[in-house]
């Protein structure tokens, strides 16, 4: 059975869990994300997948969190449907992250919507301001393992970001980028 047929199969009980986590306070719904880790799989999933409705804006049907992801500025976050966000993944959503429909981000990934300046010389780089940027996601992508996507990325619909890659610039639609830089590889 597909994941996405056994969301709507146990979709009822997803809906009583995100009530039920309406009650409860936004700083401990995200104090009570990594204890999730521990839970068997299926539990765990199911768990992550009620926080995230209850702490980011937009978060559609059938969203996949695996353990260990780590997730900054929820609430400038949005998730489509069909996603899967698999384990050890970075989410810093400080410049805004939005992923569309049917999107998969392998195990490692990062995505930073944040970069560092250096232009002041009177400061340490590291006390220089931070520029925010968003990152978008269309449909249809997938996100090979370990890449890094940096602030100010529009990766377009039915694109492929091959693994180890770091997308600083946006990606056309219909296009497999790898590198560092990401770089056009051919069409599809």
């Amino acid at each position: 059975m597909r994941g996405r047929d056994k969301f709507h199969r146990y979709k009822g009980f997803l809906n009583l869990l995100t009530a039920l986590f309406s009650i409860v306070p936004k700083p401990l719904l995200k104090s009570s994300w990594h204890a999730t880790d521990l839970l068997p799989e299926p539990l765990g999933l199911a768990t992550r997948y009620c926080l995230l409705k209850r702490l980011i804006p937009k978060c559609g049907d059938n969203v996949f969190v695996g353990r260990s992801v780590e997730i900054k500025h929820w609430e400038k976050l949005s998730i489509g449907s069909n996603v899967s966000i698999h384990k050890q993944c970075y989410l810093d959503a400080g410049g805004g992250i939005t992923i569309d429909n049917d999107v998969s981000v392998a195990h490692q990934t990062s995505m930073i919507s944040f970069e560092h300046t250096w232009d002041d010389a009177s400061l340490p780089i590291r006390d220089n301001p931070v520029k925010y940027a968003p990152i978008t996601i269309q449909s249809d992508v997938w996100v090979g393992c370990g890449c890094r996507i940096l602030a100010g990325v529009d990766i377009g619909s039915r694109a492929v970001v091959a693994a180890g890659a770091v997308v600083t610039k946006p990606v056309p639609p219909h296009t497999v980028v790898g590198g560092v830089p990401a770089k056009p590889i051919k069409s599809i």
